[in-house]
This record gives structure tokens, C-alpha cells and sequence, in this order.
């Protein structure tokens, strides 16, 4: 209890200040994402990308899917960007897989061998032996199944771009010369898209950190949940919703030994 107090008390004493943060801007850069790491500069950046630096404006799913593309076009020997389904409102449901040139040209061999691991059906315990011996490790991240929850879609792009061009750093070239990454970047296109063009429509000439402010007073429904206000997150058991299906299909395709649900 008295733990429990302490954090409700650490919470309620940094709202304010969260509120009056400054406006991002020349005099107010955000810090870097991994300090001292190099990156390769054939690999496009985010702000070379988009046209605006990391956090100074809310990317909409078509900024996310343009960044993917862009990385995929700089390095197909190393990321692949495979569509997984669609949403109600007929976006591309994608993932992003990355890893070095030998794993990802060898993608759906290593899908198959998955398949025969995990069934002992198929596969006696030598077999298994053989096949976890030469299998790389595969970690399944997935971000922004409720819309309104922005940020985790960036983040999804800047670790996209950090396994991708840092050259020159340890663990990120161990991640990808032992296993193969994938990254759901947006889980929820509907609700984001909700979400993006109520604060387009709403936000001044000068972004206000004020909170109440017309673009931080979001109405019902809100972007967390989906074109039919589902919130995702409670339909894992049930598998109602075309996004729910679709991502569930692709999981039990490649059957990621980590699975890492990011929320904001």
C-alpha cells in the first residue's frame, strides 16, 4: 500500500509539469534516440523522410507506411515490408522484417522450419535439436493497437531505422546477425486515422501545450479503438475484428519466440 501511494503521489505531482512542457522547437531538441551511435547514411532518415524531426509533428499512418517503403527501398536485401491484411476501412495492415541479407533471403525457409519445430507431430526430438541449432531467434514488436496512443508508431520507425543503419554498434549488429525482427508499426490504422484528423483539424497556426487546448480535448469515440470502436487489445480471445485476424494469421505463421506488445 504504501508503495502504491508513493507512485500515486510520483504521478500526480509530474502531470502538471508534463502539461507545461515547451513547445519542440530549434531551442528545445529532443535527445538523441541511442547517443553516439553512427549510422549509415544510404539508409534514409526520419526527418529525411517525413520533412520534420522526431516529435515536432503527429505522423499519420500514411507518413508511417511512407517511411517503411523508403527504408525498404534503401535496403531490400535487409528489410522486407509484407502486407498481412486490411482494415475495415481498407488499409494495409503491414509488418517489417529485418535482419541481415543471409536470413532474410532465406525468410521463408526459416517460416517453414518453424512450422516443423513447433509441431512434434512431424518432427522427433533429433530433428528439433537440428532445427533450434541453425534457427535464428525471431522477436515479434508490435505497436499502436489503440490510435490515440501516438507515440508508439514513431518508435516503431526510429527502431526500424536503429537496427537498420547503425553501423557501428555492437548490440544492434548482434540483433541482426542472430535473429530476424519483426515490427508491426500500427496495429490500429482506423483509430490513429481518427485520431490524426481530429488534431489536424482542430490545431492552431502555433502548436499549444496548453491542455485545454481544442486539439488535446479529444470527443467520442476517440482513436483507441477501430473503424467500429473495438478496442483490439480485448479481442485476442474472441477474434472479431479483420485486424485482430489478419495479425493473429501472421503470428502463428512465423511463430516469433518473443512477442512484445508496446503501449503508450
Amino acid at each position: 500500500m504504501r508503495n502504491l501511494l508513493c507512485l500515486l503521489v510520483l504521478l500526480l505531482t509530474s502531470v502538471p509539469e508534463t502539461f507545461a512542457a515547451p513547445v519542440l522547437g530549434a531551442e528545445n531538441p529532443l535527445p538523441e534516440m541511442w547517443p553516439g551511435a553512427v549510422y549509415d547514411p544510404s539508409i534514409p532518415t526520419y526527418e529525411q523522410v517525413l520533412g520534420y524531426p522526431v516529435g515536432a509533428r503527429i505522423s499519420r499512418y500514411e507518413d508511417m507506411l511512407r517511411f517503411f517503403t523508403a527504408l525498404q527501398a534503401a535496403a531490400p536485401a535487409r528489410l522486407k515490408l509484407i502486407d498481412y491484411g486490411k482494415t475495415w476501412e481498407g488499409r494495409r495492415l503491414v509488418y517489417a522484417v529485418i535482419g541481415n541479407t543471409e536470413t532474410i533471403a532465406r525468410l521463408h525457409e526459416i517460416t517453414t522450419d518453424m512450422q516443423r519445430l513447433a509441431d512434434p507431430r512431424i518432427t522427433d526430438l533429433a530433428a528439433a535439436s537440428q532445427l533450434i541449432a541453425r534457427l535464428p531467434a525471431s522477436i515479434w514488436l508490435a505497436y499502436g493497437i489503440h490510435g490515440n496512443e501516438i507515440s508508439s508508431t514513431d518508435a516503431a520507425m526510429l527502431t526500424a531505422y536503429h537496427l537498420l543503419a547503425a553501423n557501428d554498434e555492437t548490440v544492434s549488429l548482434k540483433v541482426a546477425d542472430n535473429s530476424l525482427v519483426f515490427i508491426d508499426p500500427l496495429q490500429n490504422p482506423d483509430g490513429r486515422a481518427r485520431f490524426t484528423q481530429h488534431y489536424y483539424s482542430t490545431v492552431g497556426l502555433q502548436d499549444s501545450p496548453d491542455r485545454i487546448s481544442a486539439e488535446h480535448d479529444e470527443p467520442w469515440p476517440g482513436g483507441r479503438t477501430n473503424h467500429y470502436l473495438f478496442d483490439l487489445n480485448r479481442d485476442w480471445l474472441a477474434l472479431t475484428q479483420p485486424e485482430t485476424q489478419s495479425r493473429v494469421l501472421a503470428l502463428n505463421k512465423h511463430l516469433p519466440l518473443v512477442v512484445i506488445d508496446f503501449h503508450e
